[in-house]
């Protein structure tokens, strides 16, 4: 069976590369925007590009799509055409040359946006109400994927990952920073680790555990269906700082936090995912 992951190069990319190679004897076919040399199955490919997307598609001939390719800068021009165009370009061209592939894309729990603190656990049909740029484009591509399944009878399933936790993420997530800060820190090219707000609470699930249940969606997910991704409990961000500092052998004596700037209105002061669909799915 022939495997082809999107995103390949990213920071969940690269272990769903690394769990899918480890265990199963399937043919992984990788592509990002970043092109490496003297590897047989690693395409590089712009999804924003259709026709570049259909020639991929028709070359690769995949069984299986992990859709992991996309973007979160909060520009509405980059977001759309990194989160929406793509996923078009790629459902468009799969239902087209190999209709029946069977399709996996990662959502994210910034699709559901402000949540009170009462409605948590966060089942996968609370209303969508995103409150950013990069969360909106999401919504648009869960719309995408109802669109595929129902008029052309695709088989897609799709993840709604929470909060990822482990070394190598972005700076613009809590956690890449406080990595990055980390490393800086014991490198002696800051003096302290600047945080804002640690009082809130979110849902973290390591990045390694996190690219099990994809796999676990692709493999037993209910075509057109949304499985929330997380732990199923959340963790103050202090406490998550301290985890890491301690990880690291430092102290909190290390870290200024910072006031906030200005009120947010929308505050979500905790968020946690409501995992009994995915567990029932792991126990079937």
């Amino acid at each position: 069976m022939k495997v082809l992951v999107t995103g390949a190069g990213g920071f969940s990319g690269r272990h769903l590369v690394q769990y899918l190679a480890e265990n199963s004897s399937l043919e992984i076919c990788c592509t990002s925007l970043t092109p490496r040399s003297g590897e047989a199955n690693w395409f590089t490919c712009d999804l924003t590009e259709r026709s570049a997307t259909a020639a991929l598609i028709e070359q690769v001939a995949p069984n299986r799509v992990y859709h992991l390719a996309g973007g979160n800068s909060n520009d509405y021009g980059a977001d759309y055409q990194a989160n929406v165009v793509s996923t078009r370009n790629l459902l468009e061209s799969i239902a087209k040359t190999a209709p029946r592939c069977r399709v996996f894309l990662a959502g994210s729990s910034a699709e559901y946006g402000f949540v009170a603190e009462e409605e948590n656990p966060v089942k996968e049909d609370h209303p969508l109400t995103p409150m950013s740029v990069y969360g909106l484009t999401k919504v648009y591509q869960t719309y995408l994927m109802k669109f595929y399944c129902a008029f052309h009878g695709m088989d897609i399933v799709m993840a709604r990952p929470f909060n990822l936790l482990g070394k190598g993420m972005s700076d613009k997530l809590f956690v890449g920073r406080v990595y990055q800060q980390v490393d800086a820190y014991r490198a002696g090219r800051t003096a302290k680790i600047l945080v804002g707000n640690l009082q809130h609470r979110r849902d973290y699930i390591h990045v390694e555990e996190a690219v099990r249940y994809y796999a676990l969606i692709m493999r037993r997910g209910k075509a057109g269906e949304v499985y929330n991704v997380g732990s199923g409990v959340s963790i103050r961000l202090r406490d998550l700082l301290q985890n890491i500092l301690e990880e690291n052998g430092l102290g909190t004596d290390v870290v200024e936090e910072q006031a906030a700037r200005g009120t947010n209105t929308f505050d979500i002061k905790d968020l946690v995912a409501d995992v009994s669909k995915l567990k029932a799915l792991a126990a079937a």
